[in-house]
């Protein structure tokens, strides 16, 4: 079975919430959640809808959830569907102590945004528990793309969308923190 995890970043890209996100890149984000909802594609997400929580807490008082131009189509159809097995897939993971990190997490992304561990823990646990993996989806988070040698070595697919924008906001970072010497 083919299965996403579907980083929040990539519904506010195709929201057009991003200043970051060119044109071209909230085009690419809504196009792939369209292939989401037509194809055979299921979205993963936590038991206990950590994942689900954060899609509503960042969306919910934004007018335009069911205008399908900005891709609240996506949302509405994933409220819908969330509990339909034929299109999404709970997993449980097991938020640690502290609050901030899961069990299931890779040690290597400890040091890794905390908002995005439930986002790889997801990932980690739906192929330990059906063998398969599931592509992280991401748009222009540029510290993603900085870790995607990480990612490779734990074995983990994430889809830079916006590969190109990515890209740039990442060089365009690491400018600005090793400016060169003259």
């Amino acid at each position: 079975m083919n299965a996403v995890v579907v980083d929040t970043n990539v519904i506010l890209t195709a929201k057009g919430m991003s200043e970051q996100a060119w044109d071209e890149c909230v085009t690419a984000c809504q196009e792939r959640l369209n292939e989401i909802i037509e194809g055979s594609v299921k979205v993963v997400i936590d038991d206990n809808w950590i994942i689900l929580g954060e899609y509503i807490d960042y969306l919910e008082d934004d007018d335009s959830m069911t205008d399908t131009r900005n891709s609240g189509h996506f949302l509405e159809w994933f409220i819908r569907n969330y509990e339909n097995p034929e299109e999404c897939v709970q997993v449980p993971i097991t938020p640690s102590e502290n609050g901030t990190n899961f069990e299931e997490l890779p040690d290597a992304f400890s040091p890794f945004d905390s908002d995005d561990h439930k986002f790889i823990a997801v990932a980690v646990v739906y192929e330990d528990v059906y063998q398969q993996k599931a592509t992280i989806l991401q748009s222009v988070d540029s510290q993603w793309y900085e870790a995607r040698q990480m990612f490779t070595k734990n074995n983990l697919i994430v889809e830079f969308i916006c590969e190109e924008n990515i890209r740039h906001l990442h060089e365009r970072r690491e400018k600005r923190r090793h400016p060169k010497m003259d």
